[in-house]
């Protein structure tokens, strides 16, 4: 209750410095802002990240292990990896997919060193799971030091492989592959999900790694956190974060899955109304449904045709450094509520009455200033 009452206040600070910025811009929700550029300065590099997670490490209570990926990245980058206390049922949070979404990678962070504490919540969390993080999955995106075929530099939204010649949609010529949509769901995780049969034709070694992992630790529930432009409601208001759960029902079908499928979509439906509830204390989130496709191979569908309770959230993004804070805090107080349910058991029988009730996510909104 104390870390909940501090997110509060530090929220209620925030958030209206970004109003007062904004007050002779045109409003287009409300409140009309925070707006800011993409601003790097508070968010860990890749160094620095590492060197972060080092430090918990020294000083972490009990089961704590960082690692490197199976894979790494194609500038032979680690992808790092926390693994945190020793219990039976596992859960997995990846973050940080796109490059130019990295907001929710410092959330990670502040997760590890929740659970990291000698206090009875993190306590009872490493008792009773093992939680795998990937704070960041797209080290190259964030801030390898490449160009692309325009000259254009890091963060960007793919990976970095300059070669990419498939024809698939999920790519960007002379630049690289989008992570997210390159997720194995058969029983190799070498698998392309988009070429016919089984193949080791995977051309993305993070999405590879991920799976991996999986493969690895069998998780019960899989969370992915990104970040999304800014959007409205259907009353103006600004939407801080969106979610969404499995919904590839047609390939379940094709694999003979369906009512299996069917289940893991109810029980992620179920981490939503977790998320849901803890958020709706917090007058600085306004959460609605993610207008999501049913592309397999993302990853929120690949590991929900896998077995695994999947959750997709969506953050706010691009709004600079002044309100990066409450954005991260939303991430990480919805991942912190779900891990504590998942350690008591209660999200099993967590209530879908929040999803339900979820709104859409409305219409996309640019900053005004622009």
């Amino acid at each position: 209750m104390k870390r909940r009452l501090i997110a509060l206040a530090a929220a209620v600070v925030m958030v209206p410095l970004g109003i007062a910025s904004t007050a002779t811009a045109d409003p287009q929700s409300k409140p009309n802002g925070p707006w800011g550029d993409s601003n790097l300065a508070a968010i860990h590099s890749y160094e620095e990240l590492w060197s972060t997670l080092e430090s918990i490490e020294n000083r972490a209570k009990g089961a704590f292990e960082l690692e490197a990926a199976p894979q790494t990245s194609n500038t032979g980058r680690e992808i790092p990896v926390v693994t945190i206390g020793d219990g039976p049922t596992q859960v997995m949070y990846i973050a940080n997919q796109h490059g130019n979404e990295f907001v929710v990678s410092e959330a990670m962070i502040s997760i590890v060193r929740n659970l990291s504490g000698n206090n009875p919540t993190a306590r009872a969390v490493r008792d009773a799971l093992t939680v795998t993080i990937v704070p960041r999955v797209n080290v190259d995106g964030f801030d390898a030091d490449v160009v692309d075929s325009d000259g254009d530099t890091t963060p960007w939204r793919q990976n970095y492989d300059p070669t990419c010649t498939l024809a698939c949609e999920f790519y960007a010529d002379g630049r690289g592959y989008d992570i997210n949509r390159y997720h194995s769901y058969s029983d190799n995780p070498f698998d392309h999900p988009y070429l016919e049969g089984d193949d080791d034709l995977n051309p993305v070694p993070e999405a590879i790694a991920m799976r991996q992992l999986w493969e690895e630790r069998r998780p019960e529930l899989v969370m992915d956190f990104h970040h999304q432009g800014s959007y409205v409601d259907e009353d103006g208001g600004l939407i801080t974060g969106s979610t969404m759960w499995p919904n590839a029902e047609d390939e379940a079908a094709v694999l003979g899955i369906s009512e299996e499928f069917a289940e893991t979509v109810t029980l992620s439906q179920r981490v939503v109304g977790i998320m849901l509830t803890e958020l709706d204390q917090y007058g600085y989130a306004n959460i609605t449904r993610y207008p999501s496709t049913e592309t397999p191979g993302i990853a929120r569908n690949a590991y929900g045709l896998l077995g695994s309770a999947s959750v997709l959230f969506e953050m706010r993004g691009d709004i600079g450094a002044k309100s990066n804070g409450y954005i991260a805090k939303t991430a990480e107080n919805a991942g912190m509520a779900v891990l504590e349910a998942v350690a008591d058991g209660s999200w099993t029988t967590a209530s879908l009455e929040p999803v339900e009730n979820i709104r859409e996510r409305g219409d996309f909104i640019t900053d005004p200033h622009e």
